[in-house]
């Protein structure tokens, strides 16, 4: 299918994946450069808690967006406008990032990183809204366009990590303490530039895809292609059988439930439980794992070209086997800083692997369902998008529970030395 196509069609292809890049790569930047930050800032590493329950809190605008589609669903909500006001305001706050970051004051007789956290803040009301409307946006486009939104959504996570790693971001020397106790301790090594100047970078990767926005809007290329492509098919030609693009209510119901399911795995848990699954394994496959999986929403997004459909019956085998290797990262989190085979070169083979690979098995269904969700029915992305937010709300609020409420997880130090 793609190799019929002509020059304006790949380069619409491109401009909606530079599009798409701007929906969560501030917010994915600011955790990316986490271990940078809280060098500097008060609340050191809890800073990293506050964030993900003002990132939660984000999900006022989506809601807000439900609501109106409800309540006036005689009127058609315009992804346009809304997508101007995310880019433009994304692009403002990361703008003040690069000036305000350090800022903190006193509140309560403590030093708050006010400033960090008002502009997150902003920023997630941003992109959790990004879920939504891009989603309904791509509905515009070919079906064959779909699958540019899930390559948008990994470079989200891709861009902030590759220059966190060019900034040397994260990397530790364990030393041998000066006293007596035969202990070793984390040093971190100088950063080859600044916080700010990453922050700088975010806001050039958010002026790229508002430029690539306007080229969209204002130029004939995109026009041509809405009106030439919405009929083509999605999926190769069968000889078999044609493909069965109608979905039951019941059908549609399951599917939805399996995007909010996956979503809440992706996007709400598995990142928050990360540090008790693979640091206990040492802080190079923390680091490992943790580079490497946003690479593996692009092998999502590949296999999604391949194969943007396959029967229901592969995609329910798929998300019971990310279910799987999901419970078994939940047990080794539960199982902190002593999980089974720890301090062997098995058990990091194996831990990364199995971290790996869920990503893989719930991405790609993922995927999927937006495929049959967007032949069903008109505003299905739309509700895609919001199962997604649903989805990554109710995984953060989980995870918030089991972390900072009830405690359940132990963490083990980068370098420290454990007897287990």
């Amino acid at each position: 299918m793609y190799s019929k196509w002509n020059l304006n069609q790949y380069l619409t292809y491109l401009l909606l994946t530079l599009v798409f890049l701007s929906s969560w790569t501030d917010i994915n930047g600011i955790y990316a450069e986490l271990p940078q930050i809280v060098l500097t800032q008060p609340e050191s590493w809890k800073l990293g808690a506050y964030l993900a329950l003002i990132t939660n809190l984000g999900n006022i605008a989506p809601f807000i967006l439900v609501l109106i589609k409800v309540f006036y669903r005689k009127h058609t909500l315009n992804p346009v406008p809304i997508n101007y006001i995310v880019i433009l305001i994304g692009m403002l706050s990361c703008f003040l990032l690069i000036f305000f970051w350090s800022y903190t004051t006193m509140i309560g007789n403590e030093k708050r990183s006010t400033a960090l956290l008002i502009l997150a803040f902003f920023l997630s009301l941003l992109d959790c809204t990004s879920s939504i409307s891009f989603a309904d946006y791509i509905h515009r486009f070919g079906k064959e366009f779909t699958s540019s939104l899930f390559l948008g959504e990994s470079l989200t996570a891709i861009l902030p990590s590759l220059l966190a790693i060019i900034q040397g971001n994260g990397q530790i020397n364990c030393i041998q303490s000066t006293n007596e106790t035969n202990t070793t301790i984390p040093v971190y090594q100088t950063a080859r530039f600044s916080v700010s100047i990453y922050f700088l970078c975010l806001f050039l990767f958010l002026t790229i895809s508002f430029i690539a926005f306007v080229l969209l809007q204002w130029t004939s290329v995109a026009k041509q292609i809405q009106r030439i492509t919405p009929e083509i098919s999605l999926e190769p030609m069968n000889t078999n059988h044609q493909t069965n693009k109608s979905l039951t209510t019941v059908s549609y119901i399951l599917l939805s439930l399996g995007c909010t399911y996956t979503s809440s795995i992706l996007f709400g848990m598995i990142l928050s439980i990360s540090t008790y699954v693979l640091m206990p394994y040492g802080h190079r496959i923390f680091y490992l794992g943790t580079i490497i999986s946003p690479w593996m929403l692009t092998l999502v997004w590949i296999f999604g070209l391949i194969k943007p459909l396959i029967s229901k019956r592969y995609l329910l085998i798929l998300i019971i086997l990310g279910s799987i290797t999901f419970a078994f990262s939940l047990f080794v989190s539960f199982k902190s800083p002593c999980p089974p085979w720890v301090d062997t070169t098995k058990g990091s083979v194996l831990i990364l692997i199995i971290w790996l690979s869920t990503y893989i098995l719930l991405g790609y269904p993922r995927l999927v369902i937006a495929n049959y969700v967007r032949i069903h029915s008109s505003n299905g992305m739309f509700w895609y998008g919001v199962n997604v937010q649903l989805g990554a709300l109710i995984g953060s609020i989980i995870a918030y529970l089991l972390v900072e409420t009830f405690s359940s997880f132990h963490e083990r130090l980068p370098c420290e030395q454990m007897t287990c």
